[in-house]
């Protein structure tokens, strides 16, 4: 379903006004003020969010286009500016469900044609709906350059017009958010893409039966993606990329200088790894076809403008996703779904992942309109397609609303896990730009901790909505409830993984079942937040990245 159903979409219009006075316009109020968002409020908009009638709210359903008539309400009501597309406060997202055309997708060696399923997956390529390319092949490692580490596979190498060949995986010792950079398969494509080759093949261990049920299976279903009216894409470079089993992989390297287990051996080697690179004595063909089914979903916008006349053109950009992965129907639709089937209930409600992080950013925005113009302006933002790939974000940071060059930081917020009284917060990213002791401070007004990442082998700094304002050069923070609470059945972490290990993406995130949300810590958490992205409004001194950051020095430049 592509389109709104028109009685819900009425009832999110007028459902679950402010409980206190409507507010029209952001008023003048002292530097010390201490926030005190109603928790009443955090709980209406969590129960609207997550209810039943929205199914779960996957983009693409009326569930979500409920939802983000819900938000653009709210967001009217508070009195903030549409700042969507057409002064109004959406902006719609070009997406598509796309399928691999399994009978046509194939890889030719040595004459030689492997079917899709048969030892090699040919991707989906959303940028181009057909392409094949014959050319020769380049072994290239792991296909990673980081030279802060002294490391480049395509160093000395031509791989323009080539058909580049890596195998899984990164070098070792390198620290955990640059280690996730660099595994990445957007990264590997668009270095891929940037040193000019037109196709890439990675070699995985997988044996003949498992590449058979990966590719008749998971990989089978429709991805949803981005369209080529988000803006270019290393894709139209890279117009066929491929992924091999084990055994045909090894036949890539028949020939070569080094065989495919010699290879591994040397790269793995824990003493003393080498990284061998060199051309590979065959020529291969590779085509794909892609099956497209476009339609659009909404990110909601709203705008307070700041009231600095030098400062009130910069503007801090505070997200949180709208969307959930929707209902075990939905899971049949593509990947990612709703999966797990508890009893009788087939919904996916999302009360923490995401309604609470939505709710959290509107009261964010109730506070600033009560209690003061801040002097940059703020914009508020509700993505769409988190679930699928960070794709209402990626299209966002890409094609912003407002001027590129005004956005000067990122504040998101993405499944912040009030089940539990939290004692700390997390700020991913803090250590990367000087909004780390502007976290540090506005925690310590409500006499919380920010602590450090307590989970760094998840690298969760690269798997949120922030991530892609990053990418377009904006430091920017990620904020995440912490492992520290006052009950010691959820210290230590207990409370943040007993919800990823029991709820997350399940039928259980929901209110009046087991879970218990706990609606005074969204607002002890709203207030947090409030803080936060108040000193970062209101401060003389513009964000900016720490000189030793990897992003910042990575993408920093995008934003000079």
């Amino acid at each position: 379903m592509k389109f709104l159903a028109p009685a819900l979409a009425c009832l999110a219009l007028v459902a679950c006004g402010p409980t206190d006075t409507t507010i029209g316009s952001a008023v003048e109020a002292p530097a010390d003020f201490m926030p005190n968002v109603r928790t009443g409020n955090i709980e209406a908009h969590i129960r609207f969010l997550a209810s039943d009638y929205l199914q779960g709210r996957d983009v693409g359903t009326d569930g979500y286009e409920i939802a983000a008539n819900y938000v653009a309400a709210q967001m009217q009501l508070l009195g903030l500016e549409p700042a969507g597309d057409n002064g109004g406060y959406f902006q719609q997202v070009p997406l598509q469900d796309v399928t691999a055309d399994a009978a046509y997708n194939s890889l030719s060696l040595d004459g030689e044609t492997f079917a899709q399923g048969d030892r090699v997956y040919i991707s989906t390529n959303p940028s181009l709906p057909e392409a094949s390319v014959t050319a020769p092949l380049v072994f290239v490692g792991y296909g990673v350059s980081a030279p802060n580490r002294d490391h480049d596979d395509y160093a000395g190498l031509d791989v323009a017009g080539k058909i580049v060949v890596i195998v899984n995986g990164v070098p070792g010792g390198l620290p955990s958010e640059e280690r996730a950079h660099h595994l990445s398969s957007t990264t590997k494509r668009n270095l891929a893409a940037a040193h000019g080759a037109v196709g890439m093949i990675t070699v995985t261990s997988r044996t003949d039966e498992q590449m058979r049920t990966y590719a008749n299976g998971t990989a089978a279903l429709p991805v949803t993606s981005l369209t080529p009216a988000t803006g270019p894409s290393s894709r139209d470079q890279i117009q066929v990329s491929a992924e091999v089993g084990a055994t045909l992989g090894a036949r890539l390297f028949e020939g070569a200088e080094m065989s495919l287990e010699d290879v591994r051996a040397a790269m793995s080697d824990e003493e003393n790894p080498t990284f061998p690179r060199f051309e590979l004595p065959h020529s291969v063909s590779l085509q794909q076809r892609t099956i497209s089914e476009p339609f659009t979903a909404p990110n909601v916008v709203g705008m307070l403008r700041g009231n600095d006349p030098e400062l009130a053109d910069e503007i801090v950009v505070l997200t949180a996703h709208l969307d959930h992965i929707g209902t075990i129907h939905d899971h049949m639709r593509g990947r990612g779904g709703c999966r797990s089937n508890d009893g009788e209930d087939s919904i996916c409600n999302g009360a923490v992942d995401n309604a609470s992080g939505v709710s959290i950013m509107l009261e964010t925005a109730r506070a600033f309109m009560q209690q003061g113009t801040p002097r940059r302006s703020v914009l508020f933002v509700a993505l769409a397609g988190e679930e699928k790939g960070l794709l209402g974000s990626e299209h966002f940071a890409r094609n912003p609303t407002v001027p590129a060059d005004a956005i000067v930081a990122n504040v998101n917020l993405d499944m912040p896990v009030i089940v539990y009284e939290f004692n700390d917060v997390v700020a991913f990213g803090s250590e990367h730009s000087n909004l780390g002791p502007i976290a540090t401070r506005a925690a310590a007004r409500m006499n919380i901790e920010v602590s450090p990442d307590p989970i760094p082998e998840q690298s969760i700094f690269v798997r949120s909505d922030h991530y892609n304002f990053v990418r377009e050069g904006v430091p920017s923070l990620f904020l995440m409830t912490g492992f520290s609470s006052p009950d010691p059945r959820w210290d230590e972490g207990e409370g943040f993984m007993g919800f990823l290990s029991t709820h997350y993406h399940r039928q259980t995130d929901q209110l009046d079942g087991d879970l218990e949300v706990l609606f005074d810590q969204g607002a002890k958490f709203a207030n947090i937040n409030y803080l936060i992205a108040r000193e970062i409004a209101d401060s003389d001194e513009r964000p900016a990245w720490n000189d030793d950051s990897f992003f910042g020095n990575l993408y920093g430049q995008a934003s000079e």
